[in-house]
């Protein structure tokens, strides 16, 4: 997979509403790799380093925090009209255990689709030595910004 998603950006139609999402400067500030964009769901990639840590090898809070956030709102967004947007509105994540190892892995899904707002649930896996532990799940509730335009056109 290209750094920053990129395979997952160029597949993307120029206005689907992921591709705003996917462009903003802190998915490559941070590093994360969106790897699975689908109806409803969003898959991401955080590989360790040390800005993401406070001692070798484990993720600090907000790193899990922000994958969390942009994997749920992804999700969301996959499921909204051409031009449209979205903003996070609220998020809670629960941390499991410790995330010790050489990379995170976010898997987001929709649990409530709707007008206003949607809701997503994301769960966070760490990876070490090739295996996957779960460490952290989060809600992500997001604003959806439909593009006005493209609803008075339908109408």
């Amino acid at each position: 997979m290209p750094p920053h998603g990129v395979g997952v950006i160029a597949a993307l139609r120029p206005d689907h509403p992921c591709k705003h999402l996917l462009s903003l400067p802190v998915a490559p500030a941070f590093g994360l790799t969106f790897t699975e964009l689908a109806a409803g769901r969003a898959e991401t990639e955080l590989a360790w380093r040390p800005e993401h840590s406070y001692t070798p090898g484990a993720f600090q809070a907000n790193p899990i925090a922000a994958l969390a956030d942009f994997t749920g709102v992804a999700a969301g967004v996959t499921l909204l009209p051409p031009g449209s947007a979205a903003a996070t509105v609220d998020y809670t994540v629960k941390f499991l255990a410790e995330a010790r190892g050489d990379q995170l892995v976010a898997r987001a899904r929709v649990l409530r689709p709707g007008t206003t707002l949607t809701v997503a649930a994301v769960d966070i896996f760490v990876v070490r030595d090739g295996t996957e532990a779960l460490c952290a799940a989060a809600l992500v509730t997001m604003r959806n910004i439909i593009n006005s335009a493209r609803s008075a056109d339908a109408a």
